[in-house]
């Protein structure tokens, strides 16, 4: 797994404890960051489990 999508999620989990995601549009931005990152990595480990992308 790569340490770096883990610490993004901390600095997340942080930035959301902090009060810095106030209007729900914020931290709809955030979430979908943290949730393309996390795909990309499925994406590169685990090739095989995801359907062939259509072209």
């Amino acid at each position: 797994m790569n340490n770096a999508l883990f610490v993004r999620i901390e600095c997340f989990y942080c930035q959301l404890q902090a009060g810095n995601y106030d209007h729900p549009f914020d931290l709809a931005v955030a979430l979908e960051a943290l949730t393309n990152s996390a795909w990309d990595e499925v994406e590169e480990l685990y090739p095989h489990l995801l359907p062939p992308k259509s072209s």
